[in-house]
């Protein structure tokens, strides 16, 4: 059964090579039960994947333009919450505000587990607030004549 749905999520999760030169129309998501190591090498494969290294995460980084943004972060040795995978999307609204919404999967301490994601969700929030603000003022500085973006 692990193996059946380890198949169906990379199935989803990686395209086929046909459809590689496609942008991925839908953001990935995370399926904890595959654990640590196969998220991450499976997230460094994914087509367009830009990786890079800071403040103790290895960044996946994907996107389509105007739609959704996706960072996927994977601890290194020596951060707290380590070994743990979190997901953050980014998804453009009809408003033209970003929303952010994070999730993750835990392999270790639980505890720092915990306050890694509330780091995430107070992010999110912030993240959200500040994209419905920047809104608010492009708004307030147009002529009530002009189209909304």
């Amino acid at each position: 059964m692990r193996y059946a749905r380890r198949a169906v999520w990379l199935a989803g999760f990686l395209m086929p090579a046909a459809a590689a030169a496609q942008p991925q129309t839908s953001p990935p998501d995370l399926d904890c039960t595959l654990g640590f190591e196969t998220l991450r090498s499976t997230a460094h494969a994914l087509p367009g994947a830009e990786l890079s290294q800071g403040g103790g995460f290895e960044l996946v980084k994907l996107s389509l333009p105007e739609r959704w943004r996706v960072q996927i972060a994977f601890t290194t040795p020596g951060h707290p919450a380590h070994p743990a995978a979190t997901l953050r999307t980014f998804r453009k609204q009809v408003t033209g505000v970003w929303t952010a919404d994070s999730k993750g999967c835990g392999y270790g301490d639980r505890g720092q587990f915990t306050i890694l994601m509330a780091d995430m969700k107070s992010g999110d929030t912030e993240l959200t607030n500040a994209s419905r603000a920047e809104i608010e003022r492009a708004k307030k500085g147009q002529s009530i004549l002009a189209p909304t973006p």
